[in-house]
């Protein structure tokens, strides 16, 4: 039985949104987690739900990222010009100038930031994507229903098999200031690895399931 089933699901169809016009806001830090030893899926608890900060000034990463290439991913433009493939840039929506790597994360996480500044806002984070491994692939999977249901209320719809030996379930979830609790996020789980992927999309899911889509295969 798979236990993602679990998560009360509604479909839906959706086209890719347009890149947004960013509005100046205030945000929150986002902290990141250095886990020691797996957590089993029964005692894992979500991080709670908050905004992700903008690039710090100075030319310096925020603390526990560094700036390096993505390993499942390009970021595109502005960034990444050479190449071909999925990209960050062209799946989710916004133009990236910077990419961090997470190290406190097994296997490492990323982190995409918008290519450009306006007014006082720095540049912003667009996406991120967040893995962390278990013991076990039953493990795995009831902390993506955890990790779901933490999400907003109402906002779940799953994808069962949306990539070989992967079940996934969008979500609303915080990740850009001004949104709130509804940008979308889409997590997965494959094997003993769960993979949680935000955006600071609002409007449609399937950016970050495109994203999700498109870096299965890495794990």
């Amino acid at each position: 039985m798979i236990v993602a089933a679990a998560v009360s699901l509604v479909g839906c169809t959706a086209s890719r949104s347009a890149p947004r016009d960013p509005t100046p806001s205030t945000r929150t830090v986002t902290g990141t987690r250095t886990l020691t030893q797996p957590p089993s899926g029964a005692s894992f608890t979500p991080a709670p739900a908050a905004t992700v900060a903008p690039l710090p000034g100075g030319g310096k990463a925020p603390k526990g990222e560094k700036f390096a290439h993505c390993p499942y991913i390009r970021a595109g433009l502005n960034e990444d010009r050479s190449g071909s493939g999925a990209n960050i840039a062209d799946i989710e929506g916004d133009r990236v100038g910077r990419t961090t790597v997470l190290t406190g994360y097994r296997p490492v996480g990323c982190r995409f930031y918008f290519a450009y500044s306006y007014g006082n806002t720095r540049h912003e984070a667009v996406a991120d994507i967040l893995p962390t491994t278990f013991p076990t692939a039953a493990a795995a999977h009831n902390a993506l229903v955890r990790t779901a249901q933490a999400g907003r209320p109402g906002s779940q719809q799953s994808a069962p098999r949306f990539a070989p030996g992967a079940d996934g379930v969008s979500y609303q979830t915080k990740f850009f200031g001004p949104d709130g609790n509804r940008d979308w996020a889409f997590a997965f789980a494959k094997g003993t690895v769960l993979v949680v992927v935000h955006t600071q999309q609002n409007d449609s899911e399937i950016n970050a399931r495109n994203i999700g889509t498109a870096i299965a295969g890495k794990f």
